[in-house]
């Protein structure tokens, strides 16, 4: 009968069993995310060759194994004990880091202009906060001129640029012709005064829009001949914000019939664009400017919440790229005065039927106004405590 060495010789030739005494193959050991699953099937593969050794002995018949012919078990399973601890060594080094590969040094990596203002506030012996739910809100009046005559007429609405951010809380502007004072229903951008400033710098990540309302504005002398209209007067000479899908002063067109949609304002979300701009006029008297296209307006989520974090929640926005910068102090910033641009490429024509108000004849009113509201959401650097900076 053969001798269990020549047994296990043959069975290793045939591929039947595995010899102990081959070299170690370093491709087989993993890294570090799996090295506990690793260890354990190390220690498995090497029970599992003896118990390998034993059964192709029996199946050539050698049930017993004599004294002498012993140690040659020994050895082999002795060997695979020592590889599989050759392996778990090889897996407790530390792995070497792969090589980042060098970025030339022309290149702006993403998210720079977060860190370019986090080092440039740094660098002040001021102490400074960061506001990661940062929100500055603006609306603007888009005109809608009625023309035509009271059996056909229709709201037209301008090509042109239409400005947002470019007043603060307490100036002056107008709704419709009509004299008003800038309040938070407006803007929450606010300028102390001329020469105070929060010096508060805005980095831009994501902007968000909505509809912010309707007025409506009648001739003044048509309107004094209806009688009982009472305080209903300054609504219609567009003195106050007006709801009406009902057509009582509204063109009834304007809204539709089933859902409620502002059908003007979704006219205007097809057909406009965005821009932001920075005006350098007023630093240091270079009069350059910078003008840069966001995207449709129709990309831009429409959002009816009106909590101060726009960013929380999951809420849909559009991200815009890095390194836009939105201050209150555009004269000692080298970013410039920030605006946004509503830009309407071409005139929109919206039909509509004028409505009687109560003189027994239909009245088109002179002009619809549209208002929309852009969000910019993003990252604040600010003054701790709110402490200002006079210039």
């Amino acid at each position: 009968m053969s001798s269990v060495l020549d047994i296990l010789r043959q069975s290793d030739e045939e591929g039947e069993t595995a010899s102990p005494f081959a070299e170690t193959d370093e491709s087989d050991t993993a890294g570090p995310d799996d090295e506990d699953d690793d260890t354990a099937a190390i220690e498995l593969e090497a029970e599992e060759e003896d118990t390998g050794d034993i059964r192709a002995l029996r199946k050539r018949g050698k049930k017993q194994v004599p004294l002498e012919e012993l140690p040659m078990l020994l050895r082999r399973s002795r060997a695979r004990g020592q590889r599989a601890g050759m392996k778990k060594a090889q897996k407790a080094q530390p792995q070497k880091p792969k090589p980042r590969p060098k970025l030339p040094p022309n290149y702006i990596p993403p998210n720079t202009g977060a860190r370019e203002l986090f080092n440039k506030w740094t660098a002040r012996d001021a102490k400074f906060v960061m506001r990661q739910d940062g929100h500055y809100y603006s609306v603007v009046e888009i005109p809608c001129k009625c023309q035509g005559t009271e059996k056909l007429a229709w709201l037209h609405i301008a090509k042109g640029e239409y400005t947002l951010f470019n007043v603060a809380v307490g100036e002056s502007m107008t709704f419709l012709g009509n004299n008003a004072t800038v309040t938070t229903n407006w803007t929450n951008l606010q300028r102390p005064s001329k020469n105070t400033y929060s010096d508060q710098e805005f980095l831009i990540q994501s902007i968000t829009m909505q509809e912010a309302g309707l007025r409506v504005r009648y001739d003044g002398a048509e309107i004094d001949k209806i009688a009982g209209l009472g305080e209903a007067k300054g609504v219609l000479t567009g003195q106050a914000w007006l709801w009406d899908d009902a057509g009582t002063f509204l063109p009834k067109e304007i809204f539709h019939d089933f859902s409620g949609e502002n059908l003007l304002y979704r006219t205007v979300r097809r057909s406009a664009v965005v821009y932001f701009n920075w005006d350098k006029a007023r630093t240091g008297g270079n009069a350059t400017s910078r003008k840069v296209l966001i995207d449709h307006l129709r990309n831009v989520p429409d959002t009816k919440v009106r909590t101060l974090s726009r960013t929380s929640g999951g809420a849909a926005v559009l991200p815009v790229p890095d390194g836009y910068v939105f201050t209150d102090n555009p004269e000692r910033s080298e970013h410039g005065a920030f605006s946004a641009i509503l830009h309407i490429p071409e005139d929109i024509v919206f039909p509509i039927k004028p409505i009687d108000l109560g003189s027994g004849t239909p009245s088109r009113p002179i002009e619809v106004g549209l208002y929309v509201q852009f969000s910019l959401n993003g990252v604040a650097f600010e003054h701790h405590k709110g402490s200002s900076v006079t210039v």
